[in-house]
Protein backbone atom coordinates (compact mmCIF):
# COMPACT_ATOMS: atom_id res chain seq x y z
CA UNK A 1 0.00 0.00 0.00
CA UNK A 2 0.83 3.53 -0.51
CA UNK A 3 1.88 5.78 2.25
CA UNK A 4 2.67 9.23 3.04
CA UNK A 5 6.50 10.15 3.57
CA UNK A 6 8.23 12.92 5.21
CA UNK A 7 11.05 12.70 2.53
CA UNK A 8 11.50 13.85 -1.08
CA UNK A 9 10.25 11.05 -3.22
CA UNK A 10 9.16 12.32 -6.71
CA UNK A 11 8.40 8.84 -7.71
CA UNK A 12 4.92 8.95 -5.95
CA UNK A 13 3.71 12.19 -7.75
CA UNK A 14 5.36 10.60 -11.01
CA UNK A 15 2.73 7.78 -10.42
CA UNK A 16 -0.30 10.06 -9.11
CA UNK A 17 0.39 11.85 -12.22
CA UNK A 18 0.43 8.78 -14.92
CA UNK A 19 -2.77 7.69 -13.25
CA UNK A 20 -4.20 11.14 -13.77
CA UNK A 21 -2.79 10.75 -17.49
CA UNK A 22 -4.91 7.55 -17.70
CA UNK A 23 -8.16 9.04 -16.55
CA UNK A 24 -7.62 11.79 -18.08
CA UNK A 25 -7.08 9.74 -21.57
CA UNK A 26 -10.58 7.48 -20.61
CA UNK A 27 -12.28 10.44 -20.23
CA UNK A 28 -11.45 12.24 -23.53
CA UNK A 29 -12.44 9.31 -25.68
CA UNK A 30 -15.52 9.30 -23.92
CA UNK A 31 -15.75 12.95 -24.23
CA UNK A 32 -15.48 12.00 -28.22
CA UNK A 33 -17.93 9.04 -28.03
CA UNK A 34 -20.73 11.23 -26.29
CA UNK A 35 -19.83 14.23 -28.28
CA UNK A 36 -20.16 12.07 -31.71
CA UNK A 37 -23.59 10.47 -30.38
CA UNK A 38 -24.69 14.16 -29.57
CA UNK A 39 -24.07 15.45 -32.85
CA UNK A 40 -25.15 12.40 -35.36
CA UNK A 41 -28.22 11.33 -33.40
CA UNK A 42 -31.21 13.83 -33.11
CA UNK A 43 -32.86 11.20 -30.46
CA UNK A 44 -30.05 12.49 -28.05
CA UNK A 45 -30.89 16.12 -28.56
CA UNK A 46 -34.25 15.69 -28.09
CA UNK A 47 -33.90 14.10 -24.96
CA UNK A 48 -31.99 16.43 -23.26
CA UNK A 49 -34.33 19.51 -24.57
CA UNK A 50 -31.49 21.08 -26.26
CA UNK A 51 -31.72 22.79 -30.21
CA UNK A 52 -30.43 20.72 -32.87
CA UNK A 53 -27.52 23.00 -33.77
CA UNK A 54 -24.79 20.85 -35.94
CA UNK A 55 -21.96 23.99 -34.86
CA UNK A 56 -21.39 22.25 -31.19
CA UNK A 57 -20.09 19.41 -32.92
CA UNK A 58 -16.17 21.70 -33.43
CA UNK A 59 -16.65 22.99 -30.23
CA UNK A 60 -16.52 19.62 -28.78
CA UNK A 61 -13.81 18.30 -30.65
CA UNK A 62 -11.91 21.34 -29.40
CA UNK A 63 -13.18 20.75 -25.84
CA UNK A 64 -12.15 16.97 -25.93
CA UNK A 65 -8.61 18.30 -27.88
CA UNK A 66 -8.10 20.48 -24.57
CA UNK A 67 -8.84 17.24 -22.29
CA UNK A 68 -6.40 15.32 -24.30
CA UNK A 69 -3.44 17.76 -24.53
CA UNK A 70 -4.08 18.64 -21.07
CA UNK A 71 -4.09 14.38 -19.68
CA UNK A 72 -0.72 14.23 -21.65
CA UNK A 73 0.74 17.00 -20.16
CA UNK A 74 -0.10 15.91 -16.21
CA UNK A 75 3.57 14.41 -15.86
CA UNK A 76 5.19 17.29 -17.28
CA UNK A 77 3.24 20.30 -16.28
CA UNK A 78 0.74 19.30 -13.59
CA UNK A 79 -0.89 22.78 -12.89
CA UNK A 80 -1.20 23.56 -16.50
CA UNK A 81 -3.38 20.19 -16.85
CA UNK A 82 -5.26 20.32 -14.10
CA UNK A 83 -6.36 23.66 -15.56
CA UNK A 84 -6.69 22.00 -18.70
CA UNK A 85 -8.62 19.19 -17.42
CA UNK A 86 -11.09 21.49 -15.06
CA UNK A 87 -11.93 23.32 -18.11
CA UNK A 88 -12.45 20.35 -20.27
CA UNK A 89 -14.61 19.48 -17.65
CA UNK A 90 -16.74 22.48 -17.12
CA UNK A 91 -16.77 23.04 -20.96
CA UNK A 92 -18.50 19.77 -21.66
CA UNK A 93 -21.63 20.90 -19.85
CA UNK A 94 -21.81 23.56 -22.35
CA UNK A 95 -21.43 21.37 -25.51
CA UNK A 96 -23.69 18.26 -24.49
CA UNK A 97 -25.51 19.32 -21.51
CA UNK A 98 -26.04 16.65 -19.13
CA UNK A 99 -24.60 14.17 -21.15
CA UNK A 100 -21.44 15.75 -19.83
CA UNK A 101 -22.40 14.08 -16.43
CA UNK A 102 -20.44 10.45 -18.43
CA UNK A 103 -17.69 12.75 -19.13
CA UNK A 104 -16.76 15.52 -16.57
CA UNK A 105 -15.97 12.85 -13.70
CA UNK A 106 -13.31 11.66 -15.47
CA UNK A 107 -11.49 15.34 -16.31
CA UNK A 108 -12.69 16.37 -12.71
CA UNK A 109 -10.86 13.14 -11.10
CA UNK A 110 -7.66 13.17 -13.40
CA UNK A 111 -7.44 16.87 -12.58
CA UNK A 112 -7.57 16.24 -9.05
CA UNK A 113 -4.68 13.37 -9.22
CA UNK A 114 -2.58 15.51 -11.42
CA UNK A 115 -2.39 18.72 -8.71
CA UNK A 116 -2.20 16.82 -5.82
CA UNK A 117 0.95 17.24 -4.15
CA UNK A 118 0.67 14.12 -1.98
CA UNK A 119 4.03 12.31 -1.51
CA UNK A 120 3.53 8.66 -0.98
CA UNK A 121 5.97 6.42 -0.59
CA UNK A 122 5.57 3.30 -3.36
CA UNK A 123 7.31 0.03 -1.73
CA UNK A 124 9.91 -1.55 -3.79
CA UNK A 125 10.79 1.78 -5.14
CA UNK A 126 14.66 2.67 -4.03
Amino acid sequence: MAQASSGERPVGRFAMRTIALIVGLIGAVLALVVNILYSLLHVLGQVSGLTQNSGHFFYGLVVVLVGTVGAFLAPILPILAAIMLVLAGIAMFFVVGWWALIVSPFFLVAAALTFSNRRVDIPGAA
